[in-house]
């Protein structure tokens, strides 16, 4: 992996193996669900673990994410996929509680178990360095994948709920795929 400054960059994931992931961890619909979050929403372990259904507007397209990191609130728009429509039926005619929890006394799960659930799709996968893979790694790649697109360093700043843009601008890093095909195609 390439270094920035003696910083290691964060490990990400192409669309192609979280799709993978996603697909193995479909017989069961609370972990596919938790690493499609994860993915689409590029939430943070903490904000997986306290989202509430509540917070989840699905005719808006919208989620309000409630003391992030830093204690800040913000907005994260749901993709209009067939995310939206597993997320809606994860819902479903639920008006409050959280989207994760278990339990009849509707405990919340740890984040220990959600990088456990990660780690084993990872594996089934057969991901390079399983390992290395954590519910971190698929929020470098929401970041990554919206850079690749074409999304503007500050929306992708905002979505992410990063105080300073130089904590956005490791993505810069990432996208370089993008960059040499842009600049091979200027050619």
């Amino acid at each position: 992996m390439f270094s920035s400054r003696g910083k290691s960059l964060p490990r990400f994931l192409t669309p192609g193996e979280v799709r993978s992931m996603i697909i193995l961890s479909s017989s069961n619909p609370r972990d596919s669900m938790i690493i499609k979050c994860l993915f689409y929403l590029g939430l943070r372990n903490s904000e997986l673990r306290n989202l509430c259904i509540e917070d989840i507007d699905c005719q808006n397209r919208m989620i309000k994410i409630i003391h992030g990191k830093g204690k800040k609130d913000r907005y994260v728009p749901i993709p209009a996929n067939s995310f939206l429509t597993d997320l809606s039926k994860s819902v479903g005619n639920k008006k409050n509680g959280y989207l994760f929890s278990f339990g009849k006394s509707h405990h919340l799960l740890s984040g220990r178990h959600v990088q456990r659930i990660v780690k084993k799709y990872a594996i089934k996968s057969g991901l390079r360095k399983p390992e290395e893979v954590h519910p971190h790694t698929l929020r470098h790649s929401y970041a990554t994948h919206l850079q690749n697109q074409g999304i503007p360093l500050n929306a992708i700043q905002e979505v992410l709920g990063h105080a300073d843009i130089s904590t956005t601008t490791i993505y810069l890093h990432l996208g370089m795929d993008r960059i040499q095909s842009l600049i091979e195609n200027a050619f």
